[in-house]
C-alpha cells in the first residue's frame, strides 16, 4: 500500500505517515446515504484508477545525494477519499484492499519510470494485503518488467495500520519478494503496534525510525540516545537506517552528528508530483565535523583496493576473476551505483568447482550469489566505532568490510587490521587513563581541548568535584570511597555521552567533562539530581548521612552528606588558541564559586568575562 499524502512531515494517528485530519469512511456511525456515496466514489476510483502519485526524496547524508523516492498515493481531489488514510480505510471496509494496493503500486511504478527518477523506489505495503485472498504473487514484478525497471531498485516498505497477527504469513510473503530481488524496509519503527517484534522476525534490509523520535531531537538527549541505540543495533544486524520527519536544520545537524546514514522530511523536500533529482548544497551547510576529527584515526587508513563487478555480471566471469587472482578473498557487487554486498571466495569456489557447477550456474547473474550481510563503513568513521559495529554483529560477515566514500566503493578493510590498530590505540590510551575508572586523564583531556580550540568550536568545560569526599573516605575506608568514584564515573558517562562529549578523570575526586550543544546545562543538572538521589545509599544506613572525621588541621568535626559541585566555563569559538593555557585557571575559579553554593550546585562562567582570557593590548 502506498504511503499517505503528506509524506514524512505532519503526523496522523491512523497511519503514522501524516495527512490532514478528515472524517474517514471507516467511522462506525456513518450514515447509510453517506456510506453508499463513499462506496460509489470508491468503486469509481478503482474502475478508473483515479490515483495521483507524489514522491518524496530519501537523502543519503554522506554523499549529499538523493538515495531514492518514497511513492505517495492520493485519491481524487476535493473528495472524502483524497487522503490516503481514508482511501485505504475505505478499501479495507469494502473488501478491496488488495485491488487498491495493486492499482497504487502500478501507478507509482509507472510514474516513477515515466519521470526517469534516479535511485530507488520505496513502495509501501500494508502487511494485511499480503494475507488477502485476492493477493496474487508476481504482480509487482510484472509491472516492473513492463516499464523496464529492475527489482533491485525497489524497496518494499512495510507500514502497519492495524496489529499484525500472522507474522509467519507475512514473513513468507516477504521471502517471496526477496527471492525476486526486492529489498524490504520496516516503516515507522517505534510507532507501530509490533515494530520491534517485526524487526526481529523479518530482518529487514532497512528500518525507518518514526518522526516522533526526530522532532526536537537537538534538545532531547533521550531521543538522541534512542536513535543512537537503534543505529548501533541496526548496523550490527547489517541493516540500514532512515530517520523520518526531519523538518529543521537543527534536527538534521543532530542526526548528522549521530552518524545517521539517511534522512527524509520537509527540511529537504515536501512530497510533490515532480520531485527534484538533486539538492542545493546550502541544505547541508551545517557540516562542522572535519576539523574536529583531525587526528582521530579512521577506517580510511585501513582501506585496500577492491575488485568490483555489476550485479548483471555472469557467474562464469566471476569464476574467472577468482581463478586468475588467487589472493582475492572477495568481490564487491554493485547495482546501478548501489553496493549490494560481497561474493566470498570460499563459498563461491565451492559451488564453481562442484560437479556441474559451471553448467548449472554459468549464465546466471552474480547478484543471486551475493552475501548482503556485509558491513559498509564510511571512510571517515573512527576506528573504534567501526570496531564496535563489526564485533557486535550477529550474522554479518566480519572478515572484511566495505569502505565507502560518498556512497561509492572506495575499497575494503580487514577485521584483523582493524583489531590491530584498535589494540595499539588502547595501549596508548591506557598509558594516560585513570587506573580506577579507566577514563582519559590529563594528556587526552588537553589533546581534546587543543582540537576544539583549533577548530574554532563552541564548547563548555565542566569541572566536577565531590564535596566532603575525604572525610567519607577516611571514615568508611578506601574501598567504599573507590565505589563512590566509580559511581560518579558511570553516572557521567551514562548521562553526558553525546556524539561530541568527552568525559575525563583528572585524579582523586576531580572529573572534567567537555560538552557541546545547546542542552548541556540540562544534562549537567540531571547529573546533579541523580547524584543527590543515589548518594545516600553509600552511607550504609548511617543516620542522617552525617559522619565525624578530623579536618585538615586534625580537629574532629561533623560532615554532612556528599554533594557534587560543578564549575562550568563556556568557551566561544572566537577564543584564541593560545587561551587554552588559561582554561584550567578559569575552571578552578568556577568550581570555587560552585563549592561556595549550598548543596549540589552548578556555577557558570563565561570565559570571555574572565581576566585570564582578556586580550593582551
Amino acid at each position: 500500500m502506498i504511503a499517505t499524502g503528506q509524506g514524512q512531515g505532519g503526523r496522523n494517528p491512523l497511519r503514522g505517515k501524516g495527512s490532514t485530519a478528515v472524517t474517514t469512511p471507516q467511522d462506525e456511525d456513518m450514515s447509510t446515504p453517506m456510506k453508499n456515496s463513499t462506496e460509489a466514489l470508491f468503486t469509481q476510483v478503482i474502475g478508473m484508477k483515479d490515483i495521483t502519485v507524489h514522491f518524496q526524496p530519501v537523502i543519503h547524508l554522506q554523499s549529499q545525494q538523493i538515495y531514492g523516492y518514497e511513492g505517495l498515493a492520493r485519491g481524487p481531489v476535493n473528495t472524502v477519499l483524497h487522503s490516503a488514510d481514508c482511501l485505504f480505510n475505505a478499501a479495507n471496509q469494502f473488501g478491496q484492499l488488495a485491488e487498491l494496493d495493486l492499482i497504487c503500486r502500478e501507478r507509482v511504478i509507472e510514474r516513477f519510470a515515466q519521470l526517469g527518477l534516479p535511485g530507488r523506489l520505496f513502495i509501501n505495503v500494508d502487511p494485511h494485503s499480503l494475507a488477502s485472498e485476492n493477493y496474487r504473487e508476481g504482480q509487482t514484478l510484472a509491472v516492473l518488467e513492463r516499464v523496464g525497471l529492475s527489482p533491485g531498485r525497489v524497496i518494499i516498505e512495510l507500514t502497519e495500520t492495524h496489529p499484525v497477527e500472522d507474522v509467519h504469513l507475512m514473513r513468507k510473503g516477504l521471502e517471496h519478494f526477496r527471492r525476486m530481488g526486492f529489498r524490504v524496509a520496516l516503516d515507522d519503527l517505534g510507532a507501530g503496534y509490533s515494530g520491534l517484534k517485526l524487526w526481529s522476525e523479518i530482518r529487514p534490509d532497512i528500518v525507518k525510525i518514526d518522526r516522533h523520535f526526530i522532532q526536537n531531537i537537538g534538545d532531547d538527549r533521550t531521543k538522541q540516545q534512542f536513535v543512537s541505540a537503534i543505529h548501533k543495533i541496526a548496523t550490527s544486524l547489517g541493516c540500514r537506517v532512515i530517520t523520518e520527519g526531519v523538518e529543521t536544520i537543527e534536527e538534521y545537524a543532530t542526526l548528522r552528528k549521530l552518524g545517521v546514514e539517511m534522512v527524509q522530511g520537509y527540511y529537504f523536500c515536501r512530497p510533490t508530483e515532480v520531485p527534484p533529482t538533486s539538492l542545493s548544497p546550502r541544505l547541508f551547510r551545517s557540516e562542522e565535523r572535519t576539523d574536529l576529527e583531525e587526528g582521530v584515526p579512521t577506517v580510511e587508513t585501513l582501506c585496500r583496493p577492491a575488485v568490483t563487478v555489476e550485479a548483471s555480471t555472469r557467474f562464469l566471469r566471476v569464476g574467472e576473476l577468482f581463478t586468475t587472482m588467487p589472493e582475492l578473498e572477495s568481490i564487491v557487487v554493485t547495482s546501478h551505483g548501489e553496493i549490494l554486498g560481497l561474493v566470498l571466495r570460499k563459498s563461491f569456489m565451492n559451488l564453481y568447482a562442484s560437479l556441474y557447477g559451471k553448467e548449472l550456474h554459468g549464465r546466471q547473474q552474480i547478484f543471486r550469489f551475493v552475501n548482503r550481510n556485509v558491513l559498509q563503513v564510511d571512510k571517515k568513521t573512527p576506528l573504534e566505532e567501526a570496531s564496535f559495529r563489526l564485533t557486535t554483529s550477529l550474522d554479518i560477515h566480519t572478515d572484511e568490510f566495505i569502505v565507502v566514500d560518498g556512497g561509492s566503493v572506495l575499497g575494503k578493510g580487514r577485521l584483523i587490521d582493524l583489531l590491530r590498530e584498535i589494540t595499539t590505540l588502547q595501549v596508548t590510551r591506557a598509558r594516560y587513563a585513570n587506573p580506577l575508572t579507566l577514563l582519559p586523564g590529563n594528556v587526552p583531556i588537553q589533546q581534546q581541548l587543543q582540537r576544539l580550540f583549533a577548530a574554532k568550536a563552541d564548547f563548555v568545560v565542566c569541572y566536577f568535584d565531590l564535596d566532603h569526599f575525604k572525610p567519607f573516605n577516611d571514615f568508611f575506608g578506601f574501598s567504599r570511597g573507590d565505589k563512590v568514584l566509580e559511581f560518579v564515573a558511570e553516572l557521567l558517562t551514562a548521562t553526558l555521552t553525546g556524539p561530541e562529549d568527552f568525559v575525563g578523570h583528572v585524579g582523586g575526586d576531580d572529573f572534567v567533562v567537555i560538552l557541546r550543544g545547546n542542552s548541556w546545562e540540562a544534562a549537567v543538572r540531571s547529573v546533579l539530581q541523580q547524584f543527590d538521589d543515589c548518594i545516600s545509599g553509600f552511607y550504609n544506613g548511617h543516620i542522617g548521612c552525617v559522619i565525624t572525621a578530623t579536618d585538615r588541621e586534625g580537629v574532629p568535626r561533623d560532615y554532612g552528606k556528599m554533594t557534587l559541585s560543578v564549575g562550568a566555563v563556556v568557551v566561544s569559538g572566537e577564543a584564541e588558541e593560545s587561551a587554552a593555557v588559561h582554561l584550567s585557571t578559569a575552571a578552578a575559579s568556577a568550581k570555587h564559586h560552585a563549592k561556595a553554593m549550598p548543596g549540589s550546585s552548578l556555577y557558570i562562567l563565561d570565559a570571555a568575562s574572565h581576566p585570564a582570557f582578556a586580550p593582551v593590548l
